[in-house]
């Protein structure tokens, strides 16, 4: 009898030790994966500022060129006006005006 109960505490035992190595497996995996994450997740808060820079740069380009083409496009009706009134036919009495 003492003999089986013996076999049993060992039989327990070794059950016991290969949950706890198992156990501790899971734990150093998981410690690699929590690793690997907290990389993951400085790469991309590193790639996050780097794109938020960016889009402030093409934001603030953007917003100058739709002044440039705001100026651009006052100058050219400008002109257009003045080409008009050049290329308009002078009517009887204007030409002293000229």
């Amino acid at each position: 009898m003492a003999g089986l109960r013996t076999s049993q505490a060992l039989a327990r035992l070794e059950a016991a030790l290969i949950r706890l190595e198992a156990a501790a497996a899971l734990k150093t995996d998981a410690g690699g994966i929590v690793s690997a994450l907290k990389d993951d997740c400085a790469r991309l808060e590193r790639d996050r500022a780097t794109l938020a820079e960016k889009l402030d740069a093409a934001e603030s380009r953007a917003e100058r060129l739709r002044q440039a083409n705001q100026e651009v496009a006052g100058r050219l009706v400008k002109v257009m006006e003045r080409v008009r009134r050049m290329s308009a036919p002078i009517s009887p009495g204007e030409e002293d005006q000229h």
